[in-house]
């Protein structure tokens, strides 16, 4: 096996296990330190694996399109206000794995021009029912829309990609020269990492081939060609999830909380903390063309 990102064939062992497979384990390459599956998984062995969205297997009766809205509802909101911010009205916008369609349909509703790419066909006959926006079943390694966008956002997306650097400069030939890309991934600098044995033994999963932080996210994009503008540390899970993992020791999968209402000043100093401390549960780089 060969590191995904420098090429490099000598690892140090992660995790002996992943929660889902019995076949993979983590490691973390000597050189560059990047943190991946192994082994790499074929093209026609994730094909199969997002097609039959075995990546959805953790969430309970997933074709539940009102439970599946309602859990997403925050990342949504949050997702819709970052590129509000960052566009005019009627941009054009593409949604890279836009899984069930909840945060086009945001963007449709905000008076901007998304359209989606979508690899796992699971996920896109529920997107048809959720909203109206053009959703593409294409393979960004072989082929790309000839129209440019102001945006293109990319949330939950690279760390399922075996060959990010290729990936990420096909892709930057559907931005226009002044457009933004926005890559949001979890982050491997999660304090609850290190400080709750029974996450960290449900993190590692099948679907995510490499697992980022800052450092070896910004190596990615610097080889293939992009510029940060911005990074952002946003805690997305709640201080509830905190407890659930540390009193029970296990996820919430039923219906999982992104806010804490009851206590809202407490909510906000348990994530302004995490941010300030660059320890959250997810990573934004914000990008553009060098």
């Amino acid at each position: 096996m060969s590191c995904i990102l420098c090429s490099n064939k000598q690892f140090t062992f992660i995790a002996p296990r992943i929660r889902d497979s019995k076949t993979h384990k983590i490691v973390k390459c000597k050189h560059c330190s990047l943190v991946q599956l192994s082994p790499t998984p074929t093209a026609e062995e994730d094909r199969k694996f997002y097609n039959g969205g075995r990546q959805f297997k953790n969430i309970a009766e997933p074709t539940q399109i009102k439970k599946l809205e309602t859990n997403q509802k925050d990342d949504t909101r949050r997702r819709a206000q970052l590129l509000g911010g960052l566009l005019r009205p009627k941009s054009a916008v593409l949604d890279i794995g836009s899984g069930f369609g909840f945060f086009l349909e945001a963007m449709r509703k905000a008076g901007l021009r998304p359209e989606g790419i979508e690899v796992s066909r699971f996920a896109r006959e529920i997107s048809k029912k959720v909203t109206s926006v053009k959703v593409h079943d294409i393979d960004l390694f072989s082929q790309t829309l000839e129209r440019k966008f102001d945006a293109i956002s990319l949330f939950h997306v690279i760390e399922h990609i075996a060959q990010p650097v290729e990936f990420l400069r096909r892709v930057s030939q559907m931005l226009k020269k002044s457009g933004k890309m926005v890559i949001e991934v979890p982050s491997l600098d999660d304090a609850l990492l290190a400080t709750c044995p029974p996450y960290r033994a449900f993190y590692w999963q099948r679907a995510h081939l490499a697992y980022y932080n800052a450092q070896t996210l910004r190596k990615v994009l610097k080889r293939a060609g992009l510029k940060v503008k911005k990074s952002l540390y946003v805690q997305r899970y709640s201080l509830q999830n905190l407890m659930q993992w540390m009193i029970k020791g296990e996820p919430q999968l039923q219906q999982p909380t992104f806010a804490a209402k009851s206590y809202g000043w407490l909510e906000t100093f348990y994530k302004n903390q995490l941010s300030k401390q660059k320890q959250t549960d997810t990573l934004i780089i914000i990008t553009q063309l060098s």
